[in-house]
């Protein structure tokens, strides 16, 4: 495959990333956004684009196991101009600095690196926040966004931002071993979801699963152990019943309010 267009590569679960992606796109008019689960069939992605984007969501202070291998799979041209913007709701630590290392190991070289804070939604640990925090966290967004969007369009070299916590730094790097362990088995933590009786056998998680990890059985969804954690499924059944484990039942689910399902599915 071959990326022509100035493009924008994005991974979003719940929105938030996608919200970036689109926000980013509409500053900058006249590029394309590709979701990067559509490219997990290439071998080789060459880039020959002016500029290319990478919008992700940050898990374990980490980028998405698939968009690790998307990226793998990357060969740009040098006169590519590449930046990342990683959405974040807890800690982002230094995942552009990874990011950046794994595109050094493919040759091409990350310009510029924005975090942006977005709603917590880790629905497996957590509710989430009021939507009038929400509102002032989007708020922020379309300002910082328009400095991103800046800084791209004139193609200035923008150093990776990393956590301003420093904590949130020590800690990734002193648990980096259970990360490691909690990514190389993420595919599988699906086996925690459950279903409730009221399931409509609806099949929006079916379908709005980015990487296609679930299938029906009798009108009940099952998860096929290729799972990135990203919560679309359980976040967006209508009767809210998906479950995982003992922890969610009780918990509300987040669904961003700035991007139509449609756009997901």
């Amino acid at each position: 495959m071959i990326i022509e267009k100035d493009t924008i590569l994005y991974f979003s679960g719940t929105g938030n990333s996608l919200q970036v992606a689109k926000d980013i796109g509409n500053e900058l008019g006249e590029i394309h956004l590709c979701r990067i689960s559509s490219l997990i069939d290439e071998k080789e992605i060459q880039v020959n684009s002016a500029i290319l984007g990478i919008v992700f969501p940050v898990y374990y202070a980490r980028l998405p196991v698939i968009v690790e291998k998307i990226i793998k799979k990357l060969k740009v041209n040098e006169r590519t101009y590449i930046f990342a913007a990683a959405t974040y709701g807890g800690a982002a630590a230094g995942v552009l600095i990874k990011l950046e290392h794994i595109l050094q190991n493919c040759g091409g070289i990350l310009n510029a690196g924005f975090l942006i804070h977005m709603p917590a939604n880790n629905i497996f640990t957590y509710n989430p926040s009021s939507a009038k925090k929400d509102d002032k966290v989007f708020q922020r967004e379309k300002i910082k966004i328009k400095k991103i969007s800046d800084i791209i369009r004139q193609g200035k070299d923008y150093k990776c931002e990393v956590s301003k916590l420093i904590i949130d730094r020590i800690i990734d790097r002193i648990f980096i071993k259970i990360t490691d362990r909690i990514m190389d088995s993420l595919h599988v933590k699906d086996k925690k979801f459950w279903v409730k009786d009221n399931c409509s056998g609806c099949k929006i998680c079916e379908r709005i699963c980015p990487v296609n990890n679930i299938e029906f059985n009798v009108n009940k969804p099952l998860w096929r152990h290729n799972c990135e954690q990203c919560t679309a499924c359980i976040q967006y059944c209508p009767s809210e019943a998906i479950q995982w484990g003992k922890k969610t039942e009780n918990r509300r689910r987040y669904r961003n309010p700035n991007v139509d399902i449609n756009e997901l599915i």
